[in-house]
């Protein structure tokens, strides 16, 4: 058994193709990645190392690791997201100063800053300002649209999603993309029933043009 480095572009399927194994046998070999029996795998990031047959030898035809959008852990802004689970709003007239700091971070203020407020995207531009990143300084999810640059559903990456019923007076919902089935997409978002967390929402929501956004 070898260690290999994921590279963008791959998957599960690929990479156990690619080393003359069985999705299985893959998936044995890595456990914890996929739900064994199944096609359902977690979203591979580049840099991540997994267990493959026979031996890595040459050179990756994708581009190598050390370019800037590949990390040896998850994206910083997905740690700190996930370090968030579980902030939710207050039940009364009182607000969550945490998702008031969320909103805070975007210039909401005013008689708007509540944890009423629609604040996913607060959420998502907080995570990558405090990991270094620059953001979309907009709490509207349609302001996200054409930020960054656009990628391959990546861990971590950006994942924007249409208003999720047809009466919404939102622009829709974005989050950082956790994992993936064959109908759904597994965000680790802000604002998902009141609260961090990571959810499943149908493929079908995702926007159209460009769905996955990275931020550089």
């Amino acid at each position: 058994m070898s260690q290999y480095l994921v590279q963008p572009g791959d998957n599960p399927t690929k990479i156990a193709k690619k080393f003359g194994m069985t999705l299985a046998q893959f998936q044995k070999a890595n456990p914890g990645l996929c739900e064994y029996g199944t096609n359902n795998c977690k979203v591979l990031f580049p840099g991540q190392v997994l267990n493959v047959a026979g031996v890595v030898t040459g050179q990756p035809t994708e581009a190598p690791v050390a370019q800037p959008t590949s990390f040896n852990a998850p994206p910083p802004w997905m740690q700190i997201a996930i370090m968030e689970q579980g902030v939710q709003e207050w039940a009364g007239a009182r607000d969550n100063p945490r998702i008031l700091e969320y909103l805070s971070s975007v210039g909401i203020g005013g008689s708007l800053l509540k944890d009423e407020t629609a604040w996913c995207a607060a959420f998502t531009y907080w995570c990558l300002w405090k990991s270094g990143y620059p953001g979309q300084k907009s709490a509207r999810v349609s302001d996200w649209w054409s930020w960054g640059r656009p990628v391959a559903a990546t861990y971590g990456a950006l994942c924007i999603l249409q208003p999720l019923t047809v009466d919404q007076a939102a622009s829709g919902h974005i989050g950082f993309l956790h994992a993936m089935d064959a109908n759904n997409v597994w965000l680790l978002s802000g604002n998902s029933s009141n609260q961090v967390r990571i959810s499943a929402y149908p493929k079908s929501k995702l926007i159209h043009n460009s769905p996955y956004r990275w931020p550089f």
